[in-house]
């Protein structure tokens, strides 16, 4: 077996680090809205953008990775995430308007985008693939302990100093990740003179965003005609990239990587195990605030304890798919999961705190348990030429799953708060609403693995 370095693991911890940040940020203003929307005197459906416009910025630039990583050295793509993150987490904090702190967070999202994938083409281009799905978990460790503390990080600074300083702190901790990386990343493949597909970047791009607005309308009622006419646009659009994509000599995204059947079904499990973490991460702070009557510091510390056991058990659930396989992890912790939904789904008009850590605490450790080893499971199915692909595929998905779930959770609970004579019950009807909407989810989840596992054995006996 190959030994690996120490430097090479520092590295990937480094870059993992940076997309550390961006999720903390991203995590952190859950708790916050509430008195975002006093202070600047907007809604729900409009402060949520701080979250779904910075996830969906991720989104499209993570379309790029592919090409990002064959064209670009490490080097400079790290230092340009950081920068980009650095530069509008600053405009963040000091933008006098919500318009100011969403451009900052546009601009912090360029910087998420290229972060997290480096972080992944690194663990399958520098270590063997025995060892990925520990590696995997390790990395997955950093990047859970973001959305464990999140929460929390931003109940505490908004508590006792100002929401702004939350992009404050994390700008300085940017500029200590930037000179850490700078000491110990190398440049690990050769570049490659590619043409980027500007065409299909943009059409691409208008399909994700068009697709987010048409569902960031429903807020306004299924039969407003502006979701509607959003909807059509972004098939249209994706059709159209399709075609597009099917001629260029380079594509933008190796379609060739959904003709992978394995690879597909673990995508779309993928996909909605992000959008129910996301969507749940949105709500929960939302409804302890209103519903509960709670302070934003409490909102966050509530939960805290599931999400911290769960993060630091990350690196046990990658040896757990390295020594068993796939189907372990996999449906223990979609079970779990399914668990979490299901009790805050028939309780969800009289949840109390300790109704809330505890079934929290079976979501986040179930999602933790599944979510980085389906990822690892759908890049060992794919072949080796199209990795780099499917990394960019199923990071672009992660973001674009957290930009939808917040999106279209917030616009469930909205809905129920128009014209309500009981704000706070019409909040808590619109929640079991959006956990109802997650089991559903979850159980075509377990229908992904089962057809996944499946489809493995029909292959064997075929042979």
């Amino acid at each position: 077996m190959k030994k690996i370095k120490y430097k090479t693991t520092i590295a990937i911890i480094s870059v993992a680090l940076m997309s550390f940040l961006g999720i903390l940020t991203e995590t952190s203003l859950n708790v916050i809205y509430p008195a975002m929307m006093k202070q600047i005197e907007i809604g729900l459906n409009t402060v949520q953008w701080a979250t779904t416009g910075y996830l969906l910025t991720i989104a499209i630039v993570m379309v790029t990775s592919s090409f990002l990583n064959r064209r670009v050295v490490t080097r400079k793509l790290f230092i340009t995430a950081v920068l980009g993150f650095s530069l509008g987490s600053l405009i963040s904090a000091v933008g006098p308007s919500f318009g100011w702190v969403l451009l900052g967070r546009i601009l912090s999202a360029t910087g998420a985008g290229i972060s997290t994938p480096l972080m992944f083409n690194l663990i399958v281009e520098i270590m063997p693939q025995e060892k990925w799905g520990s590696y995997m978990g390790i990395a997955g460790l950093v990047i859970a302990l973001a959305p464990t503390l999140g929460p929390t990080f931003g109940g505490l600074v908004s508590y006792y100093l100002n929401w702004r300083y939350i992009f404050i702190i994390a700008l300085i901790f940017a500029i200590v990740v930037l000179i850490a990386g700078l000491l110990v990343l190398e440049n690990y493949h050769d570049t490659e003179k590619v043409k980027f597909d500007l065409i299909g970047f943009m059409i691409l791009a208008l399909a994700f965003i068009s697709l987010t607005l048409a569902v960031n309308q429903l807020s306004q009622g299924f039969a407003h005609w502006e979701s509607w006419l959003y909807f059509v646009v972004s098939v249209f659009c994706f059709i159209a990239f399709v075609r597009h994509e099917s001629k260029v000599a380079i594509p933008l995204i190796n379609l060739e990587v959904f003709a992978n059947h394995p690879f597909t079904l673990g995508l779309v499990a993928y996909f909605l195990l992000q959008f129910i973490n996301i969507g749940t991460s949105f709500v929960l702070p939302n409804y302890i605030q209103i519903v509960n009557q709670q302070s934003s510091l409490v909102s966050g510390l509530l939960l805290l304890p599931g999400s911290i056991i769960s993060a630091l058990m990350n690196p046990c659930f990658g040896r757990m798919y390295d020594r068993f396989g796939g189907k372990l992890p996999l449906f223990c912790g979609a079970s779990m999961m399914l668990l979490g939904t299901l009790c805050f789904t028939l309780l969800g008009l009289k949840l109390t705190v300790w109704m809330i850590i505890v079934f929290y605490a079976f979501l986040t450790f179930g999602h933790k348990m599944a979510f980085s080893n389906t990822m690892t499971e759908m890049l060992k199915r794919q072949n080796d030429q199209l990795k780099s692909d499917a990394t960019a595929v199923g990071q672009t998905a992660q973001q674009l799953a957290g930009s939808l779930g917040t999106a279209i959770l917030a616009a469930i609970i909205s809905i129920n708060q128009v014209n309500a004579s009981n704000y706070r019950l019409a909040t808590a009807k619109g929640s079991q609403l959006a956990f109802a909407l997650t089991v559903g989810l979850l159980i075509i989840i377990i229908f992904c693995y089962i057809k996944l596992f499946n489809y493995n054995i029909h292959k064997k006996v075929g042979k």
